[in-house]
């Protein structure tokens, strides 16, 4: 029989890297919590159930599907897709959540000063303040950019590091590193961590600096192609960049914003390193240098199919 002490996590976006990863760390972390995993379609659900994981099906598009998936549910790492839809989807969860007897959520929002003009970034800080307002303990985890956006949206083009932003830096962060900081912070529970706000930001990097790490993990050169947002946008015009499938159209819009508000400057509030990770893990952030020689054959791939 499950230890009732134990608190069960629900993990929304385990199907993804995230969550995936989240849920990982946590089943290594034994003893302080039991990962339930979540997802929309029914037959993940079924598969994970057959192999013995505990695992519910939310669909964060549905609120009817909320309170069954949180019966029993002590504490919620919230993530939300690439899409507007976030707005909504945390209200009516925050709010089941409650409901249920949640009491603990732990949300994983974006490297913001709480003052964003940005789209995307402003979306997260409402639904911030929405969980803050609430009868939930919360703390709130904000990464920078991952380092997996480059496998994705900022993968090597002609085997190249396109960089939008001029000279500008921003910093870099590893999803493994983001997950064990959730993990932790879900499995040590709101008496430690509430009300808190964790930012993550292992290196600060342009497009020139992140090329250079990539040569020297690939052990091939890596050049850089600087550009300015103007440039961005003409090749998004030109269907020469397009957004990934998983982004919504009103998301995809918001990274070009952020993309020209930190060409311009007004994003160098965030152009810095934070210390959390060793803060928390007692050790060292990976780096991308690191990151990259991990990754070594997927970037690598990405080189071979253009």
């Amino acid at each position: 029989m499950r230890n009732a002490d134990i608190p069960r996590v629900l993990v929304l976006g385990a199907t993804g890297r995230t969550g995936a990863a989240v849920v990982k760390t946590l089943e290594t972390t034994l003893g302080q919590a039991v990962p339930v995993r979540a997802s929309r379609s029914r037959a993940t659900v079924e598969q994970w159930i057959k192999e013995g994981k505990e695992a519910v099906r939310i669909d964060l598009d549905d609120p009817d599907t909320f309170p069954g998936a949180l019966e029993g549910i002590e504490r919620v790492f919230l993530m939300t897709g690439y899409t507007s839809a976030m707005n909504h989807q945390t209200k009516t969860l925050v709010d089941a959540a409650e409901d249920a007897g949640v009491s603990f959520l732990v949300h994983l929002g974006v490297f913001s000063d709480k003052r964003s003009t940005d789209p995307h970034f402003a979306w997260h800080e409402l639904v911030e303040r929405y969980i803050a307002g609430s009868k939930l303990a919360w703390a709130n985890v904000h990464p920078h950019v991952f380092m997996e956006n480059l496998l994705g949206i900022n993968r090597l083009r002609d085997g190249q590091m396109v960089w939008p932003m001029g000279d500008k830096q921003v910093g870099w962060i590893a999803n493994d590193d983001i997950a064990a900081v959730v993990a932790k912070v879900l499995a040590e529970g709101p008496e430690t961590h509430a009300g808190k706000d964790y930012y993550l930001s292992a290196d600060l990097l342009n497009g020139t600096e992140v090329a250079e790490a990539l040569s020297a993990a690939l052990g091939q050169e890596i050049p850089a192609l600087v550009l300015t947002p103007d440039d961005l946008q003409r090749m998004i015009d030109a269907g020469l960049n397009t957004a990934p499938a998983n982004m919504d159209a009103a998301y995809a819009a918001s990274t070009l914003i952020w993309a020209r508000q930190t060409y311009e400057g007004r994003m160098d509030y965030s152009a810095v390193t934070t210390s959390t990770v060793q803060d928390l893990l007692g050790r060292e952030p990976i780096h991308l240098e690191a990151w990259a020689t991990a990754h070594r054959q997927e970037l690598l791939d990405q080189i071979s199919s253009t």
